[in-house]
């Protein structure tokens, strides 16, 4: 028998922005007479165990959700010192002006996993419930198709979809409003995005993938507070992308690569990408007697304010990265998508004291539509889509919007889809990455075993081909099997069985990126959640 729970709000995703919502509710509930239930749930085994460090926090929506964080015991200790900006050729850097965007004065490098666990446990001390280990499968909906909840998926189902002897049903958690909070590409989000015509009015959403990893270091090499960004190589100008290298506590860094899911090469791989880069002189010396101690990937959304959709819908809210308030430009989320949170919370919580008949809550999109967050990205609006132009000519477009016209410029860029720009395998030759050497670079196999994901292995694979007969032609015939490449995590392999070539899926090794997905030529591959508690395992960071 199916378990049913109900709380005023439900809060699918324990991410920045599902916290500062849940964190917002907790705050209101405290002034009021007539308190509301708000429940968190996240699939992670525990808090922060699906994000991982590489992060400059503004700490904007910070200050109005916690004024006086500075005075307590928080993860959040190292402030920006230092900005560096580089041209890389193969054996030299460039140093090049700062631009506004990545101007870090006041920020700080955090590890968000570790703010996330901090911001759970002040969710917690306001009488929030938060429930880790559970994926959110599907919505929930009454015969008007509003939401009224949604379904965790159930536990211990063998690969043929029977129970085992460890089977557990999933709950249905009822709710008079879901928050949406699942980040970057989130199953269910996208699901209600399509079921209720959210992009009827904005542009299709556009991606990067981001490679990273996080280092231990000798002290002497360690510069607290430094953060660096670089462009070109290893990219040649047309693949618009980029690192950063953040050095924060206890002789740690972060580091990543960024390639935009636009690119046209179908040989570009970006874990190797991330991998020959770490062999640049500038940054080879300062990992050289380093330790790599973790390794994860994710998407990223790239549309900014031309792909944001509708915000509400009947019976619910997205907020965060879901919606798409990532600013490329700085390459900063965190601090739009706690700031959604804020919003929403406020909104919801008027809404429903308010006891309006309507399910769907207009006034969150009425806050978001005047808040800095769109002032912020409609500034940013034109420099992302400026690199489709290539390298050169996406500078010369950012100096304008940055330095002259300061966003302000009278036309919107038009985005283009990721997946329509890869090209056939016969217009490129295959990219030679050098061989990993097991100290500065590693083979994906040991990357993964870096993100400590895991998967039950007798469990149905969630990651879908929709239509099994396309891989071989299609995929590997045309584009040389890309999702060999675009996967950072070696789940997808072509192997020959009995002289013929066939997909292999690798589930257990996914890092929950969710890359395939998104730049798949044919769209044919669905990722849906895996049961919950499974993924990778963040917890040094």
């Amino acid at each position: 028998m199916t378990e049913r729970m109900h709380f005023d709000i439900v809060i699918v995703g324990a991410g920045p922005s599902g916290l500062s919502a849940a964190i917002r509710l907790g705050q209101l509930n405290q002034s009021s007479s007539k308190p509301l239930s708000v429940c968190v749930l996240e699939k992670a085994s525990e808090i922060g165990g699906h994000i991982i460090s590489g992060n400059v926090l503004e700490p904007r929506a910070l200050d109005t959700l916690i004024p006086d964080w500075r005075k307590q015991n928080t993860p959040i200790q190292t402030p920006v010192k230092k900005d560096r900006f580089y041209l890389l050729t193969p054996k030299s850097s460039i140093r090049l002006p700062v631009p506004p965007q990545l101007n870090n004065h006041g920020n700080y490098i955090i590890s968000l996993s570790k703010t996330c666990r901090w911001l759970a446990e002040e969710a917690e001390k306001l009488g929030i419930t938060i429930i880790p280990g559970y994926a959110v499968t599907s919505g929930i909906y009454n015969k008007n198709q509003q939401m009224i909840g949604v379904k965790t998926g159930d536990m211990g189902i063998k690969k043929d979809g029977s129970p085992s002897e460890n089977h557990q049903p999933g709950i249905e958690i009822t709710a008079n409003q879901v928050i949406l909070a699942e980040g970057c590409r989130g199953s269910l989000t996208e699901e209600i995005i399509e079921k209720y015509h959210l992009r009827a009015q904005c542009q299709m959403q556009t991606y990067a993938i981001g490679v990273k990893e996080v280092w231990k270091i000798p002290e002497k090499k360690h510069d607290s507070g430094l953060t660096m960004h670089t462009i070109g190589w290893p990219l040649q100008p047309d693949t618009y992308g980029g690192s950063f290298v953040y050095h924060y506590e206890k002789n740690l860094v972060a580091l990543g690569f960024v390639i935009g899911l636009d690119y046209a090469n179908p040989y570009i791989d970006a874990h190797a990408e991330l991998q020959r880069y770490k062999h640049h002189p500038m940054l080879k010396s300062t990992l050289e007697n380093g330790e790599c101690i973790a390794y994860a990937s994710r998407a990223l959304n790239e549309g900014g304010l031309q792909a944001i959709p509708q915000l509400s819908f009947p019976g619910g809210v997205i907020v965060g990265c879901g919606a798409g308030f990532l600013n490329a430009p700085k390459i900063k989320g965190t601090h739009t998508a706690m700031q959604s949170g804020i919003l929403a919370a406020e909104a919801i919580y008027k809404h429903l004291h308010k006891n309006k008949k309507s399910p769907r809550i207009k006034s969150y999109d009425e806050k978001i539509e005047k808040s800095w967050i769109t002032q912020e990205l409609k500034k940013a609006r034109n420099i992302r889509p400026g690199f489709y132009q290539g390298l050169w000519a996406g500078l010369v477009n950012a100096a304008f919007e940055s330095y002259i016209s300061f966003g302000h410029s009278p036309w919107t860029l038009s985005l283009r889809l990721d997946h329509t720009q890869l090209q056939p395998a016969k217009k490129y030759s295959p990219i030679n990455y050098p061989k990993p050497d097991g100290k500065i670079s590693f083979s994906k196999l040991d990357s993964v075993r870096l993100s400590g994901t895991n998967h039950t292995e007798d469990q149905p694979c969630h990651l879908i081909i929709k239509n099994p007969r396309l891989p071989i032609p299609q995929n590997y015939t045309i584009y040389a099997g890309p999702e060999s490449r675009y996967c950072p995590a070696n789940v997808y392999e072509y192997v020959k069985i009995d002289g013929k070539v066939q997909l292999q899926i690798n589930g257990q090794n996914c890092v929950h990126c969710k890359s395939c997905s998104i730049k798949d030529p044919n769209q044919n591959i669905r990722w849906v959640p895996p049961q919950g508690g499974d993924g990778p395992r963040y917890r040094e960071t």
